[in-house]
């Protein structure tokens, strides 16, 4: 490992490597750079670590980062007994029954709703909690991508919950207290959170994800094959916009059913909404989905955010001009500890 100080802050999805340099791994710290770059090889990732560290070939970088395993999961639930949940067989069974999720394949985290802490046999458990992993394959998995980039790290973390505990923060210092829609949407399938303040009062899973547009796009267009019409629905070289409505009927529907019933429910209207994760190219599909749903867009103002947290940009970082997906990196840098109102641990699942 290199023994320079600085360190490497990274949120690694599907879709693209954000990455930011910075002076220290906890705040007061100064972002000294920040990088995108496509998911791609280990290579690729390898030579975007050196270039932003100044690291020799062979060291490798401190970094704290965020991953999004294909099979994560996070869901927000009620257990009646909570007590028996010290009963490792008793909790073990209530996930298997009410998330189809086996303990034994899975690392998982407990969270406490009201203060974000962990629980554990140790602590207890209480009635309104929190649960989130993924299965210990696909962490392996993403732990080996970041080793071969050249990257020890301090920290890794499901980055649903660097999003969430990140828009929480942004939420509670901008002092917006009406209900905010988060939504990660991905190839394969989706996931939905509603945030109030910087409490999560929902979180489920909707099938559908970009690959049930792609035969609408294939049929629209008259392309030959799905491989084609993915091609071209990821590059900047034609608008979907007057497509959108068709190409998200289906999460629309489940968005407008899951908000739906949480404002019944509530007697809260959500009142904006927020996309992680997707390309720059794709960002007319949270303009699309606002706009139908009759809500805002939030755009987070990340320096002001952030100097509340010990957090400023060296000279010519321009973190104004950064869109909404790096809310959830900047959650990684955040010390919610020192806020001890803000839902802290719900930026860690430590893999």
């Amino acid at each position: 490992m290199a023994k320079s100080r600085k360190v490497l802050f990274l949120e690694v999805s599907e879709y693209s490597v954000l990455a930011a340099r910075a002076s220290s791994l906890e705040p007061p710290l100064v972002i000294e750079a920040v990088k995108e770059i496509p998911t791609g090889t280990v290579d690729e990732l390898a030579a975007m670590v050196s270039e932003l560290m100044d690291i020799p070939s062979g060291q490798y970088a401190q970094a704290v980062a965020s991953i999004y395993p294909l099979n994560r999961f996070v869901r927000r639930g009620t257990m009646e007994n909570p007590a028996k949940a010290k009963d490792q067989a008793f909790l073990a069974e209530y996930l298997r029954m009410q998330y189809q999720v086996e303990m034994a394949k899975n690392t998982v985290a407990v969270l406490n709703v009201e203060n974000g802490q962990y629980c554990t046999p140790e602590t207890g458990y209480v009635k309104e909690l929190i649960f989130g992993g993924a299965p210990l394959e696909e962490l392996r998995e993403r732990q080996q991508f970041l080793v071969g980039g050249g990257i020890y790290t301090q920290r890794l973390e499901l980055g649903s919950f660097a999003t969430i505990a990140g828009a929480g923060s942004f939420l509670e210092a901008e002092g917006i207290k009406s209900p905010t829609l988060l939504l990660e949407i991905t190839e394969e399938n989706s996931q939905v959170f509603i945030l109030r303040g910087n409490q999560l009062d929902l979180a489920r899973p909707i099938p559908q994800g970009l690959n049930h547009m792609f035969p609408i796009v294939q049929q629209e267009l008259g392309l030959k094959d799905e491989e084609s019409a993915k091609k071209l629905f990821y590059s900047n070289t034609f608008d979907f916009t007057e497509m959108g409505p068709a190409l998200l009927k289906k999460t629309l529907k489940e968005l407008q059913s899951s908000t739906g019933f949480y404002e019944v429910q509530t007697g809260q209207t959500i009142a904006q909404i927020h996309l992680s994760m997707l390309p720059k190219n794709l960002s007319w599909m949270g303009s699309l989905l606002a706009s139908t749903l009759g809500i805002e867009t939030l755009t987070p103002e990340y320096p002001a955010w952030l100097r509340t947290h010990g957090i400023e940009p060296a000279p010519g970082v321009e973190l104004a001009t950064l869109d909404g997906r790096w809310l959830g990196l900047f959650g990684l840098m955040v010390k919610y500890e020192n806020k001890p109102e803000a839902k802290t641990e719900a930026a860690s699942a430590r893999a």
